[in-house]
């Protein structure tokens, strides 16, 4: 195993399918840096998610509801 399919594969934590043995590293070096752009995409989006949802709690409840969510 090439070290671009080791990468993706520990960026999936999983094995990979068989039909990524036809792609190349380049292909496969392309695929695991498009993931790590949607991972941190998505996660820039949730961070942007709870805080919008805060401002519907009141602001004196807010200390608790981020303690019981672990922010």
């Amino acid at each position: 195993m090439s070290d671009a399919a080791a990468q993706l594969r520990d960026t999936l934590r999983a094995p990979l399918p068989a039909a990524f043995d036809q792609l190349g590293d380049a292909d496969l070096t392309e695929l695991d840096r498009l993931l790590h752009a949607a991972m941190t995409h998505r996660a820039a989006t949730l961070d942007n998610a709870i805080g919008t949802s805060l401002d519907f709690v009141p602001r004196l409840m807010r200390p608790a509801v981020k303690k019981a969510l672990g922010l």
